[in-house]
């Protein structure tokens, strides 16, 4: 669990990261995210899958680095690719195809997508296509949809359970992406310090978390799993390390 970078909390809660994007805190949490994400892209070869909780983080996060200058940061390192809500099928599909091609260069590539969207849930990534998956934020239903506020009326005091359930449900979907055959191998980061260990976790990554106290130890745990998946000599050979808490 990556909780902190360049001494900011890592934290996507409404009240931090969205309710006011142009607040000093919101600021400094967009700067912050930036400079863990490219820790990470740093270290890992091939594709990074970027998950975050949802549309408006992400939509709020690309909008933030375009005027600080962290899209320039995380382009410095690979090539970014973004799952745009508003493409159409041809469009997402054709993103995808061009994402995967530059992951499976030596300079690799970033896709900033969302839990709940396609690339979550529609799309396959393995081998160079995910060597890394990030996640960010935990991804509740929106409390004030109508459908969710149907769901949790319906479900009484069982309510607020199904709320947490559904959240890390997709946290677990997201996770998958990673390992796709037996073969397969690479590395989670859970990027946000409410995404600590949790019994709703899948059990095949919570028992590996690792926690990680910044950035810069981030960034060296993966270069140090990499390096051993490139020279199995130096370390572990298969696995998933999960640099979170």
């Amino acid at each position: 669990h990556l909780a902190v970078s360049a001494g900011t909390a890592l934290d996507a809660s409404y009240k931090n990261a969205t309710k006011d994007p142009e607040s000093a805190d919101s600021k400094r949490y967009y700067r912050a995210l930036a400079k863990g994400l490219e820790g990470v892209a740093r270290a890992t070869p091939g594709g990074v899958l970027v998950f975050f909780k949802s549309y408006r983080l992400l939509e709020l996060a690309t909008a933030a680095w375009e005027a600080d200058g962290g899209r320039a940061l995380l382009e410095a390192r690979k090539d970014v690719f973004v799952e745009d809500r508003r493409l159409t099928g041809d469009e997402f599909d054709a993103r995808v195809r061009a994402y995967r091609e530059k992951a499976a260069t030596p300079r690799g590539a970033l896709l900033l997508a969302v839990m709940r969207g396609r690339a979550a849930e529609g799309a396959d990534f393995k081998d160079d296509a995910a060597r890394c998956v990030v996640v960010v934020g935990v991804p509740y239903p929106p409390r004030f949809d109508a459908s969710t506020r149907l769901k949790m009326a319906h479900l009484g005091r069982d309510s607020e359970a199904w709320y947490k359930a559904e959240a890390f449900r997709n946290v677990n979907q997201a996770a998958g992406r990673l390992i796709r055959h037996s073969g397969d191998f690479g590395a989670l980061v859970l990027m946000d310090r409410n995404l600590h260990r949790h019994s709703m976790m899948s059990e095949w990554f919570a028992n590996r978390l690792v926690a990680a106290s910044g950035s810069g130890e981030c960034h060296d745990r993966l270069c140090a799993f990499f390096a051993a998946r490139r020279d199995p000599g130096l370390g572990t050979k298969r696995g998933v390390p999960v640099v979170v808490e």
